[in-house]
């Protein structure tokens, strides 16, 4: 079930939605990309509630900053997908290859203005138009289930 894909997190805010996304990875076994830095420690009890001992079942790539994680996908011919509220083009329509990183925001305010800017690949998860968002965590559940069925 090893899929090549990745999910990669801008610099996350929330610990709780970190824990539940490396259940997420480590269940259905796609890499997580980590941009640093975090605004909590991965000692925080609210952080260990959420992963327990499944954060040794995930693969985890850390990056010091946006850059390194750039080179990292340059260098390894990954595809960089924003997940953002601000397109309209759905996630359900778009043609995934294996290689993507799905890239994901700050809970609290998303990628700098100057990364949505840079990335031109961009999808969303369809909603109502009375509501703002989902939580990250589920967000990343949704996308990443959608793209293992399609590869």
């Amino acid at each position: 079930m090893t899929h090549k894909f990745g999910i990669c997190l801008y610099m996350p805010d929330m610990p709780q939605n970190l824990g539940v996304i490396i259940r997420t990875a480590a269940c259905l076994e796609f890499p997580l990309h980590i941009i640093k830095p975090l605004s909590f420690s991965m000692t925080d009890k609210r952080f260990k509630g959420a992963v327990m001992d499944y954060i040794d079942h995930c693969e985890i790539i850390s990056h010091d900053d946006w850059s390194s994680f750039e080179r990292h996908c340059t260098i390894n011919k990954n595809r960089i997908i924003l997940a953002t509220t601000k397109t309209k083009n759905s996630f359900y329509d778009y043609k995934f290859k294996r290689s993507d990183v799905i890239l994901f925001g700050k809970e609290t305010a998303g990628v700098p203005k100057t990364i949505h800017e840079k990335v031109l690949e961009k999808i969303t998860i369809p909603m109502n138009k009375k509501t703002r968002s989902l939580n990250l965590a589920s967000s990343v559940s949704i996308i990443a289930t959608q793209i293992i069925s399609k590869l």
